[in-house]
């Protein structure tokens, strides 16, 4: 195993220590901050600076991560790449007021993403 592939492990892992996580998420590849950003035992603060990397397939991870809070969510929903967008649409974690936000997304597939995520549901189910 090389010292790529130990780091990469190690961001995969959910039993890395949120420290290592943190040293991880400021590495200079992009591949082992998607898996820190993937990662459900990273920590609010450090997805929150990983929803501003460079990389949208980074900040797509995030908006995949069950842990990344609203106001990372709220953000990541205005995103200029579209697969970010999507993957906030398709959080179950994701409230339904950006789900809202984003069935008005002015591209389809988001759309759809949108009202089928179970909490957009939810919205018309309480009507």
């Amino acid at each position: 195993m090389n010292i790529r592939e130990f780091k990469l492990f190690l961001a995969k892992s959910n039993f890395t220590l949120k420290e290592i996580l943190k040293i991880l998420a400021k590495d200079e590849d992009a591949d082992i901050r998607d898996a820190v950003a993937y990662n459900s035992n990273t920590p609010k603060e450090i997805l929150k600076i990983l929803a501003k990397d460079i990389e949208p397939y980074v900040r797509a991870s995030v908006a995949q991560n069950l842990n990344a809070p609203k106001e990372i969510l709220e953000i990541l929903a205005k995103d200029k790449d579209s697969l970010v967008r999507e993957f906030v649409a398709k959080n179950p974690k994701t409230p339904k007021e950006i789900l809202v936000s984003l069935a008005k997304d002015k591209t389809k597939w988001i759309r759809l993403s949108a009202i089928q995520n179970s909490n957009y549901l939810k919205k018309f189910r309480k009507l």
